[in-house]
Parts: structure tokens; C-alpha cells; sequence
């Protein structure tokens, strides 16, 4: 299999009402051909178009209203579950924080189809070296840096919150710091997860684990974020 990069710079331009945002490809393929960008999301029986790349080279995205999500056919409907589960990071099990009540679902990857065939995913983060991780965390270290996901709220949502829970591997055992700053819209919403620290645990237990991690939402109208895609 053939494996292709292309490294994208995004620039945003986000609204109160509406969930679009672009980016513009740095490096195109060559006689690159429009793409769709899409998500499958759990419990239904299709993709999701969330947006697309045209030939020029441009990523544009927009968010679906959330009446997607909602079918009168519980065969085909976006399996969600309690907040906590769709955050990469948190501190279940810990008495003296409290999750929002709001039904959730983490919809990735992220891929490119093209002539209704899946042949791509993208990898939205500051640091290229943060991909391996999000590959296999099991056998890959992370690096300081910011990486990128969608989530569907069933409700508007914020939470904002601190937490400190333990990691053990073997026998040694570590603290690790969350901090949640989330202002959240009914439906899809792209947040950011900034890991800040690093635990260097034995490689012969396992790896290294982030620390510290600030969870907010994408904001920032002239951010670096770069777009990865592996095409396949």
C-alpha cells in the first residue's frame, strides 16, 4: 500500500451560529480530484459528508445539522453515551468532579472519500510527530503539541473544570492533570486537546503517558493547526 502525505496549513473563520471553517492545502497532489470529507459515525449505516477538498486544493468544511443524527429507525442512529467517554482524556471514577449530563459521541477518524470509496484520513495537529501516537498510544510516545477531534452534543453544553487522576503501569504510578474549558453546540464540534507534559515511563512497561492536558474549544481565527492526510 501506497502511502501518501500531504501537510495542510488551516485557517479558520468560525461564527456563533454556523460550524464552518476552511483551510487551504499546501502541498496538493498533483491532478487532484474534488474529495469529500466524511465521518461514520457509530450505529449508523452510512458515512456523514462534513465536507469537502475541491481540486484547487482547498478544505472547506461544514457541519451538518444534528437532525442527521436523529433517525426514527433505531437500526440506523448515532450510538451516544454519557460525556466523559467521548473525551480522550478524564477523570472517571473521581468523586469531586462532575460531568455535564448532555449525551455525547467521538466521531473520528476523519476521512477522504472519493467516487464513494474511502481513501484517505486526516489528521488535524500542530506537530506532525503526534501522529504515530494517535495512531497506537500503546506502543507510540506523544510530544508536546495540540491535536484535533469532533464530538456531537446532544445539548449545549459547557464545562469547565480541573481534575487530577492516577495512572499505574506496573508499579509505577503518576499523577495526571485535565483542565476542561468547553463551551459546546448542539450537534458536531471541533475541539482541541494541548498536551503540555510528558511522563517518560520505563519503554520496557509501556509509554510514554501526557500529564498535563487543556481541552477547549477551537477558537483561535489565525491558528497553525496543520491538516496530515495518509492516503491509502
Amino acid at each position: 500500500m501506497k502511502v501518501l502525505f500531504a501537510v495542510f496549513v488551516l485557517w479558520f473563520y468560525t461564527s456563533v451560529n454556523a460550524q464552518s471553517f476552511s483551510g487551504k492545502l499546501m502541498n496538493p497532489l498533483e491532478k487532484m480530484p474534488e474529495m469529500d470529507i466524511m465521518i461514520w459515525p457509530m450505529g449508523m449505516d452510512k458515512a456523514v459528508n462534513i465536507g469537502k477538498l475541491t481540486a484547487e486544493g482547498i478544505l472547506e468544511f461544514h457541519f451538518p445539522d444534528q437532525s442527521i443524527f436523529l433517525a426514527s429507525n433505531e437500526t440506523n442512529e448515532l450510538l451516544v453515551n454519557d460525556f466523559e467517554y467521548s473525551l480522550m482524556f478524564n477523570c472517571m471514577g473521581n468523586s469531586l468532579i462532575q460531568y455535564p449530563d448532555a449525551l455525547t459521541a467521538r466521531l473520528s477518524p476523519i476521512g477522504l472519500w472519493y467516487k464513494n470509496r474511502y481513501v484517505g484520513v486526516l489528521f488535524p495537529v500542530t506537530d506532525q510527530a503526534l501522529i504515530p501516537w494517535l495512531e497506537d498510544e500503546a506502543y507510540n510516545n506523544p510530544v508536546k503539541g495540540t491535536f484535533y477531534d469532533i464530538i456531537y452534543v446532544s445539548k449545549p453544553t459547557s464545562f469547565l473544570a480541573n481534575c487530577t487522576t492516577s495512572l499505574q503501569f506496573s508499579s509505577e504510578k503518576i499523577n495526571a492533570n485535565y483542565e476542561y474549558d468547553l463551551e459546546l453546540k448542539l450537534g458536531l464540534n471541533f475541539i482541541a486537546y494541548t498536551i503540555e507534559s510528558i511522563y517518560e515511563f520505563d519503554p520496557l512497561i509501556t509509554s510514554y503517558k501526557p500529564t498535563k492536558v487543556k481541552v477547549t474549544n477551537v477558537k483561535d481565527t489565525n491558528s497553525d493547526i496543520q491538516w496530515i492526510a495518509k492516503y491509502f
